[in-house]
């Protein structure tokens, strides 16, 4: 996965002649689909007006560079009425506030994620209380300019564990039309504690043997596991000691 700071500030490079053409300057958001529509690139010539690259004309995007074939898949906004009908939309994601369905003020979104198709696949929120949390893209409901639309059922606790590995099966979602109560029997908070504990299971033996895609630390600085460490049962313990274990999710490569 990749997440917005990934890819902004990078240079775009033809492959065919090795060019730099420019920076990403921000993402277009698809709302609709939840999605990268396009990157907005930054030519130099900003007074001709927002030049995009379609997000499936991307040859590549790197820790260095985004690549692309030529300069012929740029599209100049007035080229591309579909682009500028999501550019003229606005909704950025990153920044902007987190509403539940019942109209609970969550917080606020300090980073999405995307796959290699441009999906959303997840969004860090930080709370209110100033933790960092991890919401799933199945725990959206609409993305708006200014505002993220979550499910009530996403408050219910425990909600430690949000995995956010594309290629891992979703857990079945509530309607958004009609969020869950929060549950009120200790069956239902037994049942939920069951699951949860069987998903992180699932979630710990996925990252095992990965590796880490960058170097991840304790609030005071302690090493939990270094860029391109391989992602062990003591590494695991201690993100999961240090709260780092959704940081640490997020962060294989």
């Amino acid at each position: 996965m990749k997440r917005s700071l990934d890819i902004i500030g990078l240079p775009v490079i033809t492959i065919n002649d090795a060019n730099k053409i420019g920076t990403v300057k921000s993402l277009v958001i698809n709302p609709d689909e939840g999605s990268v529509a396009a990157l907005v690139l930054d030519d130099g010539r900003w007074y001709y007006g927002a030049v995009l690259i379609p997000f499936p004309a991307i040859a590549g995007i790197g820790e260095n560079a985004v690549t692309i074939k030529d300069n012929s898949v740029i599209k100049h906004i007035t080229a591309a009425p579909d682009l500028e009908r999501f550019l003229v939309a606005g909704v950025h994601v990153v920044g902007g506030k987190v509403l539940t369905t019942s109209g609970r003020f969550r917080g606020e979104v300090k980073e999405l994620f995307f796959n290699q198709a441009g999906k959303i696949t997840a969004c860090e929120i930080m709370e209110q209380n100033g933790e960092i949390n991890a919401i799933s893209a199945q725990s959206i409901c609409t993305f708006g300019e200014d505002v993220l639309i979550i499910k009530e059922e996403t408050l219910r606790p425990p909600v430690s564990i949000k995995p956010m590995i594309e290629n891992m099966e979703p857990a079945p979602q509530p309607s958004c039309e009609q969020p869950l109560m929060p549950p009120t029997t200790e069956n239902h908070e037994s049942a939920d504690e069951d699951a949860v504990k069987k998903l992180e299971s699932k979630h710990r033996k996925f990252l095992l043997g990965k590796k880490a895609g960058r170097r991840i630390e304790t609030d005071n600085g302690k090493l939990i596991v270094d860029n391109g460490c391989e992602i062990t049962e003591e590494v695991l313990q201690k993100a999961k000691l240090a709260g780092k274990f959704v940081e640490l999710s997020m962060s294989i490569q």
